[in-house]
């Protein structure tokens, strides 16, 4: 009876060890860039200015799909996180919609990601970035683009 009762406390033991190296909070941080929108006059970010009101902002993939992002009041910026199905070639178009003025802003980003392999994740680098239709640069990791 021993033995039995040895054996499965045994087995019981070997069946919740894993031999994976990772661990359940082992995550990648997801992919993501930040933007700054200014107006291309006075150079003042459109929210800050209000302009545009951070409700006002809607990106999607050529898809259509939505495309996650995050706002961050304390700082006027977006950060998109885009899709990381296709690493090459992602398009999103994103749309700043101010109904009480009737201006609408669409701007076109398209962007590579790449892939690397880690032992329990894949992490994603956003590169790439550009901004077609629209002047903008680089400041700070940050791309600042002007409508």
């Amino acid at each position: 009876m021993k033995k039995i009762i040895a054996l499965i406390v045994l087995s019981t033991v070997f069946s919740t060890i894993s031999c994976d190296k990772c661990e359940e909070g082992d995550r990648a941080t997801p992919a993501s860039f930040f933007v700054a929108i200014v107006d291309a006059t006075t150079d003042e970010n459109v929210f800050e200015n209000e302009t545009f009101l951070p409700t006002q902002i809607v990106i999607k993939d050529l898809d259509d799909k939505l495309v996650p992002f995050r706002f961050i009041p304390n700082s006027n910026l977006i950060q998109i996180f885009p899709n990381t199905q296709n690493v090459v070639d992602n398009t999103i178009e994103l749309t700043l919609n101010n109904p009480i003025t009737l201006t609408v802003e669409e701007i076109q980003i398209t962007n590579d990601l790449s892939a690397k392999e880690e032992e329990c994740y894949t992490t994603y680098k956003v590169e790439n970035v550009q901004v077609p239709n629209n002047i903008s640069n680089v400041v700070d990791g940050i791309y600042v683009i002007k409508i």
